[in-house]
């Protein structure tokens, strides 16, 4: 199985290649990285479980933090 880590995750390049990942199974995400969007981030973190998920601007990752808590 390969491993990936998304930098950017929450763009546009970023949701395309989760889009990749949806349609092979031989992906597996390890990180996501994103800028400022916590909803997509969550998202992202539900559906591929990462190891790690980290956010750019600190505020934004304060906000996230429960929501990376609860994944776990």
């Amino acid at each position: 199985m390969k491993k990936l880590a998304v930098l950017g995750s929450t763009g546009s390049i970023g949701t395309q290649t989760l889009e990749v990942v949806r349609n092979n199974g031989d992906i597996q995400v390890t990180a996501l990285a994103a800028g400022t969007n916590v909803n997509v981030l969550e998202a992202q973190i539900r559906e591929f479980k990462p190891s790690i998920a980290v956010m750019w601007e600190e505020k934004k990752a304060i906000e996230s933090r429960t929501v990376i808590i609860a994944t776990k």
